[in-house]
């Protein structure tokens, strides 16, 4: 019978017609390749700090002092139009420049640079050039650019004889010298770009990505879309018009006589009907899919059999409709009125996708905590809709500082404790995917005395992502807060910040004319430009992200940010030089493939910081991100390509480098102990790691990292680890499911997985959290989740369980978590329902 059910779907002319199609479609696809170049021009999105790239290049303009500078010499060379704009901007004018017209600009350099390295100047040019004043200089000076923040790679290739470079090497050494000159602004890059061709032909620009994420983005993203529109809506319903008539057909006096004197039970007559009918939309997927592993292969050179799991996927999702249309045939006998009830299965589970988007966009997301932070007993988190909350113990619920609103563009930065009774903040307008967001950035101090109501307090630096506060004490205003932007690092002290808002603090280390003293590189304490330079060339660096009237830059001159950098303060650590014992303040940057460490040369504030050590790490171009974290003795540090890796917490040196336990994917880690960290993955889940080092007793000579213990809970949404003073215990805070919120307490010296609950939270749901949770979950359980069967198929496909979106900024982006499991098990449970109620349907009544 099921043969028969195959025979008749090969007997279909709609079949043939579908088969014709998937051919036609596979041959039109055959010819698109790949192939590798360097990645040599820029494109609008490469920008990353529009505002700092537009501002520098004004300074350029404007500033005597940077006449014979590579930015000066680089704005020097802008096309007139783009001269007229910039000087403008200089002037304090406010002039918009579109970033499509900064790159051009720039790729006209590189366009420069390649033709006189080169000599292959056209004739026209060549009277271009000649009529050109004499004056003119060309933007590139070695001499110039030796005081520039050069790469490893762009080192390499000035010290190439020019003879052994090709054409592409010429352009790709004239990106990264404007790289070079105009630090902070432009995201990382690959060094060589994936360009797709089709036949001989090359696409007309490149993805400006590398090998390895663009198979990361076929996986997750081009395959999956196929199967999802592709397979889910065309192939699916086409096989529904051809299969709607199998049942109907069955049911005719003379053909369900003689199947029923068959020596086989209604059951298993309807069953195979049912999976004969699948064979047609088997038969069409299965050649597609092949055809697209071939294709991806042989052309793309992309071999991954995940790509098959796409065959059973897609007759899956048919057959939770095709499930519908048998009982419609049983009962009604007539195919229009099956295909009519699969379309309204299909209407059903569209709106109540939608339905349940909405309530997921406008009330639960704006509620995920994104970040946490405790001052002495209270506890306060910021949320992806741009509100800071407080806890409110007693009633077990969380209180609005700052209110919280659904697809907002608005950005509330991580909260940070300066002591037991203030936290800081900031809130940028339309920051979420603009760091510089519009107007005027404060930062926002909360006071357990004002009943943690928001105040302003001082001027921030433009584009500040982060706040870390460094070297604080138990008493009030003592230590220092770091702000971090797209390309500096500024520091203040802590009794500043709290003087800004009324509040007096003894200073009984600072001394009398310290403001007044001129830094070791000719900066003034406060960042201040020189008064000779003038106010417009402070409005400049202001814009840049510069220093503000409390800020300092820390940045040293050898020290360049390249986004996405991560951040970590060790503990403290005593330093007996001299013969007498202080402690030393250190800051590690994981900046680009480089792990670096920073240390004042004094005070953190009055003198320049150094960098004392430089590691270089293998650079990756995964989609997963950068990952640090330091305790007093390890640190731990991963560039994003799946591989760990443990440094000795003094000297920097690495001693283990191995895969994740148990192939985790980190998103986050924070120390909680000398040898111990917590480690949050993509999926959402955390896990103690235990840092192993040998003695040479054991006869061991490798470090290693082993999970000692899993937290009790799922969906992490943020963590943060406090170190209990005078105890050998420490407590993490996690925020999970929503706004949920667990407490654990860990020993400090653990050697097995001694963790124990303290608490958890749940706040108490609003009106329509509850809507959410009680009535769309009850939708969403009474029908099949094929809509979600888009990210069953990616998650099979890429071999992931989630994805991020974003993560240029200091944080962690979006995480975006596949549900691989849940769609299967609901459909599955819907198409084991309906074909019971079908069989009992067919076995009972008369027909």
């Amino acid at each position: 019978m099921v043969w028969d059910s195959f025979h008749a779907a090969m007997a279909s002319r709609v079949l043939w017609a579908a088969m014709l199609a998937i051919w036609i479609l596979l041959a039109m696809l055959a010819p698109i390749g790949v192939r590798e170049d360097y990645t040599t021009t820029f494109r609008f999105f490469d920008v990353y700090n529009g505002t700092r790239m537009k501002a520098m290049l004004a300074q350029g303009m404007v500033d005597p002092s940077q006449e014979d500078a590579p930015l000066g010499r680089i704005a020097e060379a802008m096309p007139e139009e783009l001269s007229r704009k910039l000087k403008r901007v200089g002037e304090g004018d406010e002039v918009r420049i579109p970033l499509p017209m900064l790159t051009d600009a720039l790729n006209e350099l590189i366009d420069q640079e390649f033709k006189l390295a080169t000599g292959k100047v056209d004739d026209d040019e060549s009277e271009k050039e000649a009529d050109k004043d004499s004056n003119s200089r060309h933007w590139y000076d070695a001499v110039a650019w030796k005081e520039t923040v050069r790469l490893r790679e762009l080192r390499e290739l000035d010290e190439m004889p020019a003879e052994e470079l090709s054409d592409s090497l010429v352009r790709r050494r004239a990106r990264l010298r404007i790289e070079a000159a105009l630090p902070g602004v432009f995201e990382a890059r690959s060094a060589r770009s994936v360009l797709l061709t089709y036949g001989t032909l090359d696409f007309p620009t490149g993805f400006e990505i590398d090998r390895t994420q663009f198979e990361s983005l076929f996986n997750q993203f081009v395959i999956p879309t196929l199967v999802h529109w592709l397979l889910g809506f065309v192939l699916v319903f086409l096989g529904i018009l051809v299969t709607a008539s199998i049942i109907p057909d069955m049911l005719q006096t003379g053909s369900l006589h003689l199947l029923l004197s068959k020596p086989v039970s209604r059951p298993a007559l309807l069953i195979a009907k049912f999976v004969g009918g699948c064979a047609f939309v088997f038969l069409c997927v299965a050649q597609l899919v092949i055809g697209l592993y071939l294709i991806a292969g042989l052309r793309l050179e992309i071999w991954n059999p995940r790509i098959l799991w796409c065959i059973p996927v897609a007759v899956f999702l048919f057959a939770v409709f095709f499930s519908v249309s048998v009982p419609a045939g049983l009962k009604w006998r007539s195919p229009i009125i099956s295909i009519a009830a699969a379309g309204a299965l299909a209407a059903i589970c569209l709106v109540f996708s939608i339905i349940a988007g909405v309530f997921d966009t406008r009330i639960v997301q704006p509620d995920r905590i994104a970040g946490l932070v405790r001052a002495g007993d209270d506890l306060l988190s910021v949320t992806n809709g741009g509100g800071l909350n407080r806890m409110d113990e007693e009633q077990l619920q969380w209180v609005p500082v700052i209110e919280s609103k659904a697809m907002s563009n608005d950005r509330v930065l991580r909260p940070v404790a300066i002591d037991d009774d203030h936290v800081l903040t900031a809130r940028i307008r339309n920051g979420k995917f603009n760091p510089f967001g519009s107007g005027s950035l404060d930062l926002i101090v909360l006071a357990r005395d004002n009943d943690w109501k928001p105040q302003p307090g001082l001027r921030l630096p433009t584009a500040t992502e982060r706040l870390i506060p460094i070297g604080m004490t138990a008493g009030p205003g003592s230590g220092h807060t770091l702000a971090v932007n797209t390309a500096d690092l500024l520091i203040t002290h802590n009794r500043d910040i709290l003087s800004s808002i009324g509040k007096k603090v003894e200073d009984s280390d600072k001394e009398a004319g310290d403001e007044n003293d001129e830094s070791s590189d000719g900066r003034s304490p406060r960042g201040q430009a020189s008064n000779s330079i003038g106010a417009w060339l402070s409005t400049l660096v202001t814009m840049q992200g510069g220093a503000t009237e409390e800020f300092v830059s820390i940045l040293p001159r050898n020290v360049a940010l390249s986004p996405p950098i991560r951040l970590a303060v060790p503990p403290p650590v005593k330093d007996a030089a001299e013969g007498r014992s202080s402690e030393t303040t250190r800051l590690l940057i994981l900046n680009g493939s480089q792990l670096q460490q920073l240390e004042p040369d004094g005070d953190p504030v009055e003198n320049v910081w150094q960098r004392t050590r430089a590691v270089d790490l293998p650079r990756s171009d995964t989609p997963l991100p950068p990952v640090l974290a330091a305790s007093g003795r390890y640190v731990i540090a991963s560039t994003g390509d799946e591989l760990a890796r443990v440094l000795d917490g003094s000297e920097l040196s690495e001693f283990y480098v191995g895969d994740w336990p148990e192939d985790i994917a980190p998103l986050s880690v924070h120390a909680v102990a000398d040898n111990l960290f917590l480690v949050v993955t993509t999926e959402g889940n955390g896990h103690l790691l235990h840092v192993f080092d040998h003695d040479a007793d054991d006869d061991v000579s490798e470090h290693r990292l082993q999970i000692i213990a899993t937290l009790p809970v799922d969906d992490i949404e943020s963590a943060m680890v406090e170190t209990v003073a005078d105890a050998s215990i420490a407590r993490m805070f996690v925020a999970h499911d929503v706004d949920r919120i667990s407490e654990f307490q860990v020993s400090k010296n653990l050697q097995s997985a001694d963790l124990t609950l303290i608490r958890s939270i749940e706040p108490e749901r609003s009106f329509w959290r509850r809507v959410d949770r009680y009535g769309i979950g009850l939708l969403e359980l009474l029908t099949p989740q094929v809509l979600a069967l888009g990210d069953t198929t990616a998650g099979m496909v890429s071999g992931k369980k989630a994805f991020i979106i974003g993560g240029g900024d200091m944080e962690t982006g979006e995480v975006v978590r596949y549900g691989i499991v849940k769609p299967i098990v609901s459909c599955g449970v819907f198409i084991l329902a309906m074909l019971l109620l079908s069989c009992v349907y067919f076995t009972r009544s008369d027909f």
